[in-house]
């Protein structure tokens, strides 16, 4: 900070309740922070967004059950008022209709009670990912609901979902071929309404917990799936060849793991390893589908090829990987498979695989190597082969051989 500059503004933080008694106690529960946020306290919806046009916050914490504008619709104002702000409910119970609505309009879910751990953790990423802080975070992405998906997911889902024996396994099938869906599925599970403090990674897993009655609702009321726009710029073809990517992947990073602690880990690190460049696609369509043109074709200098987030960064000021890393953390995925997406861009490939991280960096560049170029530079960071472990190399074996047409 330079002589005679103002101090940095520090995050502010809205607390809302009806109840005067519970905003004491957070007051209290949170004084040891005040160094760090900036706290202000609002009795009822009412108040709060008369705060916010005051100062908006940064974070905003809302009970659900209030008289008049109840948590999620004031949450709903917040969001068409203020989409840069993160949104937390925190809330002892709700019925199955309204968890619906809360799980789409607030990025978090808290239980009441909530530990003073729990809730400082939260406000915490949220505000590190909001402003622009750590690995990969972005603060544009607080208003980012969905990402595309190609059209035939939505059809896939629904066929899924309206089948007289559809299951938490049927359901989690056709999601886990989408990487869009799955990322969002991740979010609204990731709370402690359902995990009570896990973090879960598998997406059969989070269809058992949400109940195959709430992701249909989460369908067909909610807007879970946004089908990918062609009039956004992109080729249709992009999005068909990353799915595909990301789905092969994924299988592959599965063989890796088979039987250890990490295979959900590996897996869902596999098909969420671009889940940045579905990001760009919703944030900044026009500069990203520039970047790919750059990137594929590097003339007049075909030796200046690179990595296409070399090229995203030099052309939107952040790449792919930063976008992906910084909306996983906003969203609340859990932290190994945040850590193996951030790696799978490694300059330097593993010998063997021994963790989610290692599995997706080889799978990766195998997929690539086998299907074509996602975000590599051709030549640049291939994967040795001979330079694996055999058990390695059995698995990739298999892998080309169960891919074979028959």
């Amino acid at each position: 900070m330079t002589a005679g500059s103002p101090p940095p503004q520090r995050p502010h933080i809205l607390f809302v309740d009806d109840e005067p008694r519970i905003l004491g106690g957070l007051r209290r529960m949170l004084r040891i922070h005040r160094d760090r946020w900036d706290m202000s306290f609002a009795e009822g919806a009412d108040a709060a967004l008369a705060a916010m046009r005051e100062r908006p916050c940064d974070v905003i914490v809302s009970d659900y059950r209030m008289p008049g504008m109840n948590g999620a619709q004031l949450l709903e104002q917040v969001r068409i008022e203020y989409p840069a702000t993160a949104r937390v409910i925190l809330s002892g119970q709700t019925n199955e209709d309204n968890l619906l609505g809360i799980m789409v309009l607030a990025h978090e879910f808290l239980t009441k009670p909530s530990s003073p751990e729990q809730l400082v953790a939260t406000v915490e990423r949220l505000i590190d990912v909001r402003a622009g802080t750590g690995p990969g975070a972005r603060p544009d992405q607080a208003d980012l609901q969905s990402l595309p998906s190609p059209p035939r997911t939505l059809v896939e889902l629904v066929e899924a979902l309206g089948s007289d024996d559809a299951s938490a396994q049927s359901v989690g099938a056709v999601i886990e071929r989408d990487p869009a869906v799955t990322a969002k599925v991740l979010q609204l599970v990731n709370s402690s309404a359902y995990t009570l403090g896990r973090k879960i990674s598998d997406v059969g897993q989070a269809v058992t917990l949400l109940g195959v009655h709430t992701v249909r609702g989460l369908v067909l009321m909610h807007d879970l799936i946004r089908t990918f726009d062609v009039g956004s710029g992109l080729p249709a073809e992009w999005l068909d060849g990353l799915t595909l990517h990301s789905v092969e992947t994924s299988r592959l990073c599965r063989m890796f793991a088979a039987g250890t602690a990490w295979e959900s880990n590996a897996f869902t690190a596999g098909l969420l390893h671009e889940i940045g460049q579905l990001v760009l696609a919703s944030m900044q369509p026009r500069e990203f589908a520039q970047a790919l043109v750059r990137w594929r074709d590097p003339a007049p200098d075909p030796a200046g090829a690179t990595l296409l987030c070399v090229t995203e960064s030099a052309l939107i000021g952040f790449s792919h990987l930063d976008a992906g890393v910084g909306l996983l953390r906003f969203w609340g995925l859990p932290d190994p498979v945040i850590e193996a997406v951030a790696g799978h861009a490694s300059a330097v490939p593993p010998v063997a695989v021994t963790d989610a991280p290692s599995a997706v960096t080889v799978a990766h560049l195998a997929v690539e190597a086998e299907l074509g170029l996602v975000c590599g530079s051709a030549g640049a960071f291939a994967l040795d082969e001979d330079q694996l472990d055999e058990p390695a190399r059995a698995v990739l074996t298999r892998w080309r051989r169960e891919r074979a047409p028959r």
